[in-house]
């Protein structure tokens, strides 16, 4: 077997993630059009079962002994802020048997890539800070020339004569058309295209998630996105990648995972257009913004079998929408719930509680229109001032050390503070119990119906070869379901009995 050029490394912490690594198959086909060769290490689990501490531990060393069996040249690492202690722990236990050069990128790295050299005896040889590919592909070719002085190279982070140094900043590229088809093959597809309740909120679906732009203009202070312009993939790559994956992978839907999928209504509308003409019989959905939806556009994706809506509402408040400048409002908001029932589309609606200055009465106002505009499914979460965030900066004094990234990796960080620096609401409400009575009052019952009604989707599981799959996934499921819902239920009647 050909000795890969790059070993890409997704995080051990994601084993049960049903989200394939897109930004790792981005890195992997481009560096493979350049004439490189690239492995992708992704161990995975069973998403149906809890990851103990110990499977954690044996996913952990699995990828370890992977990325050492690859005897690659080049490691690449990707992490949260979260997975920093663990992706740093990782490189460190490759450096002890391997000579290769380990880099790290993801979002941390773009947000305070010197974190990765001000721990000690740093495992790291470069932080890529943005856009990998253009870098990646550089050091692949000083590496092939014998050239390990990347001092040259945009956009990195290194440590040199024990100095951390920044070299020139990277632009980012004007354009991603000439990206290549995402090389699914290096994952484990019978793994992600199972069916699962990622695709279409809580409702089993075989299928893929898909990008057809990046980039988002807008400045949500609670999101670190630093791609303010948005550029987008030719239509003919997007039909072309949904084609291979229904042709090669059977799946039987798609989600558009796009921050701004429908910010150029000629373009959605063409979509819609081009996907019908190929009548694949796919179910799909996207994640959408409440004010880009004029009725052209949402009929064409009606039209062309868009059954799942997901929409940031955030909080019912105005005032706190503004101040989040999350660029929508109300109305919009209401509008098109609305439009969505009429036209029986699923919807999912993303509130935060814990906004900045956020009162009793802003609570209230997030509970009124929660009711108000009847989603098919809810999410409540506890807002998390993550590092590379405006309300980060503006509310978490002093911030986090290196030592405290642990915290954001905690599952229940989105429903209770774990730290007193996170809390940034006005308000001495119990945030996890306020979290749970929404999720319970909102999503409880919602959450149990993990089959769709929905014509366009009982025509798709009538013709699904994956029948088998559906069953034996819906039957563990409703169990694991029943399980979770009943505790949480004993949980919250506790709570009242104890106050009452």
């Amino acid at each position: 077997m050909k000795r890969p050029d790059v070993c890409l490394i997704n995080s051990p912490l994601r084993a049960t993630s049903t989200i394939m690594p897109q930004a790792l198959l981005w890195l992997a086909g481009w560096v493979e059009s350049k004439g490189y060769h690239a492995e992708i290490i992704d161990v995975k689990r069973s998403p149906m079962n809890k990851l103990t501490e110990k499977k954690r531990e044996d996913v952990f060393r699995e990828t370890l002994e992977r990325v050492i069996a690859s005897n690659s040249r080049i490691v690449g690492l990707t992490g949260y802020t979260g997975e920093f202690s663990n992706i740093t722990r990782l490189a460190r236990e490759i450096r002890k048997r391997s000579d290769a050069k380990i880099i790290i990128g993801g979002v941390h790295t773009s947000v305070s890539p010197e974190d990765y050299f001000n721990i000690d005896d740093s495992p790291f040889d470069a932080a890529v800070i943005g856009e990998g590919e253009d870098a990646l592909t550089e050091i692949l070719e000083y590496e092939k020339t014998g050239n390990s002085d990347w001092q040259t190279i945009e956009g990195l982070v290194m440590r040199k004569d024990g100095d951390i140094i920044r070299t020139k900043p990277r632009t980012f590229r004007k354009d991603i058309d000439d990206m290549p088809l995402p090389p699914y093959h290096k994952l484990d597809m019978v793994y992600y295209t199972r069916p699962q309740t990622n695709l279409l909120r809580y409702v089993f679906c075989s299928g893929a998630h898909i990008f057809t732009s990046q980039g988002c203009p807008y400045e949500c202070t609670f999101c670190a996105n630093r791609l303010r312009k948005v550029r987008y993939r030719k239509l003919d790559h997007v039909i072309e990648e949904i084609r291979l994956l229904k042709e090669k992978y059977d799946i039987d839907g798609f989600y558009i995972q796009d921050d701004t999928f429908t910010i150029k209504p000629e373009r959605v509308i063409e979509f819609c257009e081009r996907l019908k003409a190929i009548n694949l019989g796919l179910v799909w959905g996207i994640e959408g913004r409440v004010n880009q939806f004029p009725d052209n556009v949402f009929n064409a994706l009606v039209d062309a079998g868009c059954m799942q809506m997901d929409f940031g509402v955030e909080s019912g408040s105005q005032k706190m929408l503004d101040k989040m400048k999350k660029g929508i409002k109300i109305e919009d908001v209401k509008r098109i719930f609305k439009l969505c029932r009429s036209h029986h589309v699923r919807t999912y609606a993303s509130f935060l509680l814990n906004t900045p200055g956020e009162t009793e009465e802003v609570v209230q106002q997030t509970l009124a229109l929660s009711k108000e505009i009847k989603a098919t499914v809810y999410g409540h979460a506890v807002i998390i001032p993550y590092p590379g965030t405006a309300i980060n900066e503006e509310y978490v004094k002093p911030p986090l050390t290196i030592n405290e990234y642990d915290l954001l990796s905690l599952a229940e960080a989105r429903y209770k503070i774990v730290d007193d620096r996170f809390r940034i609401a006005a308000h001495d409400l119990d945030l996890e119990k306020l979290a749970l009575k929404f999720n319970l009052r909102f999503t409880f019952f919602q959450r149990l119906f993990i089959l769709s009604l929905h014509p366009k989707y009982l025509r798709v599981l009538l013709r699904s070869s994956r029948k088998k799959q559906y069953m034996y996934m819906i039957l563990v499921y409703s169990f694991r379901n029943m399980i979770y819902y009943t505790q949480a239920l004993l949980k919250r009647l506790r709570s009242i009995l104890i106050r009452h």
